[in-house]
């Protein structure tokens, strides 16, 4: 891969159902954010302490304000992609 090669994103099954099941400002705001995250997955969210280690969480802005909405994603740099493991949205 070459510098400045997008990475690849790419959807959990529970990735998946989030984005089904969100708001039409939701999913405009995730798919905003999933060519944010191809361009520079490192910069897009802050590293969350869980057990297995890697996994990033990113707060989203909805409509054109912060929301209780949050993509939790992996970088796998072995293959150069971006996995999209769940969205969270609050009230």
């Amino acid at each position: 891969m070459t510098q400045g090669t997008p990475w690849a994103v790419v959807y959990s099954e529970t990735g998946r159902v989030g984005l089904a099941t969100a708001t039409v400002e939701e999913r405009a705001a995730v798919l905003g954010f999933e060519k944010q995250v191809a361009a520079s997955p490192y910069t897009c969210g802050e590293l969350y302490p869980d057990r297995v280690g890697g996994l990033y969480t990113a707060l989203l802005s909805v409509g054109g304000r912060m929301a209780w909405t949050s993509v939790l994603y992996r970088i796998d740099e072995a293959r150069h992609e971006v996995l999209i493991v769940a969205i969270v949205s609050g009230p």
